[in-house]
Formats: structure tokens, sequence, C-alpha cells
């Protein structure tokens, strides 16, 4: 079947929103974050917006897995990731959103942020790149207020 590139973004972006849907906390921070994520790249820029969410989780993450690795644990990566806290958990979850939608849309197997620093990635690249992970997060945005809770409201 024939797909234009909005539904496979609505798809991906629906996909990415079940994944956070059941503990009313993270699905509040997940929120807000995705809510804020296309003015941070605006403003900011898409390297420097994924590197903030990266140092928000990143250090935390590696410590717990490489922690697992030495373990029996089946999944250890899982397993590090729910050793995070909400917020850091979001942010994981945004991060890995965005670059699972780059991976598949650019036919790309490696992390977004090595890509966008490679020497032979030009500013033409990067600028596509950016503009299609925009067109993205607003699909994530309106998936998200609509099916995402608010802590505070707890609907």
């Amino acid at each position: 079947m024939l797909r234009s590139l909005e539904q496979e973004r609505a798809r991906y972006a629906w996909g990415c929103i079940q994944e956070v849907k059941g503990d009313i906390n993270l699905e509040d921070k997940y929120k807000s974050y995705v809510k804020k994520a296309s003015t941070y790249i605006q403003v900011n820029g898409l390297g420097n917006t994924l590197a903030f969410y990266k140092s928000k989780f990143e250090a935390e993450f590696k410590k717990h897995l490489d922690k697992l690795k030495r373990s029996d644990i089946q999944d250890p990566e899982r397993e590090a990731f729910q050793k995070l806290g909400d917020d850091k958990k979001a942010y994981k979850l945004l991060y890995d959103h965005i670059n699972g939608w780059f991976n598949k849309k650019f036919k790309q197997n490696k992390d977004i942020l090595n890509w966008i620093i490679d020497e032979n990635t030009s500013s033409i690249e990067v600028f596509q790149v950016t503009k299609e992970i925009i067109a993205l997060l607003n699909w994530m945005k309106r998936f998200a207020e609509a099916e995402l809770r608010d802590k505070e409201e707890g609907t």
C-alpha cells in the first residue's frame, strides 16, 4: 500500500505516544518535553537540542547499564531504563523517538547526534533533517496533547 509521508509521520508519532502511555508521571514529563521540542530546535538548532536531551539521561543510563552488563540480566538496556527517574526516562524516550525516525526516514544506522557532527555531513543535510524532525514533532505534539495525561489534572 502506498502511504504519504504525512501518514508515515503520523503512524510513527502515534506509536511513540502509545509507548509512553501507562505511567501518569512519565506521560506528564514526556508531554511537556515534546510540546517544547520544536521551539527548542528552532531557537537552538537540532544538534544543540539533542545534545541537551542526551545530557539529561546519558550519564546515569550508562552507569546503570555498565553495572547490569556484568550481571546475568537478559535485557540490560531495558533494566537500565527502568532505573531512571521519570524526567530522565522522558528525555531518553524523546531522544530515542527522534533518533528512530531519523534512522528510518533517512535510511541511516547511526546516532543522529554522531551523524550531525560527522565531517561528511553538510549543513544542507542537517537543515533537511531538521525540517523533517520538526514535521514529525508536530504530529507527536498533537498526539501527546490528545492522548497523554497531565499530572495536575489527572486527565
